[in-house]
């Protein structure tokens, strides 16, 4: 019974250690972020490769970053942000705000980032993609937004997440697929899971080749839900354009769960229910 107990108190601390110390992950953003369950995508993709990340965010359709900083739509970015819980934020601006207003964008992305540097954060910018509703006759690079936002990066030293380049270089390789939904606008399934490989790479460092191409969860009442799924063959292709992709990164937070137990449970023995778990060197605690 002595024996029993003690199991179940490792397993309640493990369990208890394994909670508090995912890395957490603020996606900032509206549409161009929560189609096809993004956030939720990279979040999963992480766990496959055993770097478990706690993913969160705060968007509302067709919200700008200015939005966000006054609160409208119900929006409570700020707090979040000031509650010091989050490690990155991932920042996504208004989809053509880059280009046709380029001054307010590059003002509050640069707003954001001050207050995210100020809680102890590392800011990520999300580097959208380019579509026909966009009237660009100013920016002549292959990547515009990319381009508009680049001065921002070096001047604050904040990480491009470089996705629009992606759907560049997925598009010309692979013109037949589509990556929009019907409004040539908003990424389609496959759009979101490009996007999510370039995430996984700038929030882990590691390879996407290989990653699944379906995702699942249960619901509440433990009933399998599918949070996205696209083609084996193009699952692939977005793996190998991201891949190919020279992309900076963040490095997770890395402990392992032995050097967290060891630091929890100072003096104490850990039962025989740890044997054999696999859990020396799990990342992202």
């Amino acid at each position: 019974m002595k024996f029993f107990r003690l199991n179940l108190l490792a397993l309640f601390i493990f369990s208890s250690i394994f909670s508090q110390n995912k890395e957490k992950i603020l996606f900032v953003g509206n549409s161009f972020t929560f189609y096809w369950n993004l956030p939720s995508i990279v979040e999963s993709m992480a766990a496959e490769k055993e770097i478990y990340f706690d993913i969160h965010q705060s968007t509302a359709g067709g919200a700008s970053l200015k939005q966000h900083w006054f609160g409208e739509k119900k929006l409570n970015t700020k707090k979040l942000i000031e509650s010091g819980t989050f490690s990155k934020i991932i920042l996504q601006d208004y989809s053509s705000n880059p280009i046709l207003k380029t001054k307010e964008s590059r003002e509050y992305f640069n707003r954001f980032i001050q207050l995210i540097k100020s809680n102890q954060g590392q800011a990520i910018i999300y580097g959208t993609w380019m579509f026909p509703g966009i009237n660009n006759k100013k920016y002549k690079s292959a990547d515009p937004i990319q381009h508009v936002l680049k001065p921002i990066s070096t001047r604050t030293n904040t990480l491009i997440a470089p996705v629009g380049t992606a759907f560049r270089l997925f598009q010309e390789k692979h013109p037949e697929i589509p990556i929009f939904t019907s409004d040539n606008k908003h990424p389609s399934a496959v759009g979101s899971y490009l996007a999510a490989c370039v995430f996984y790479k700038i929030l882990t460092g590691k390879s996407p080749l290989g990653l699944s191409r379906r995702f699942e969860r249960k619901d509440e009442y433990g009933k399998k839900i599918f949070l996205m799924m696209v083609e084996k063959g193009v699952a692939t292709k977005c793996q190998s354009i991201v891949e190919k992709m020279s992309i900076k990164y963040r490095i997770h937070n890395r402990k392992t769960v032995s050097t967290v137990l060891a630091s929890s449970l100072k003096g104490t023995p850990i039962p025989a229910i740890f044997s054999g778990m696999g859990c020396q060197n799990v990342d992202g605690f």
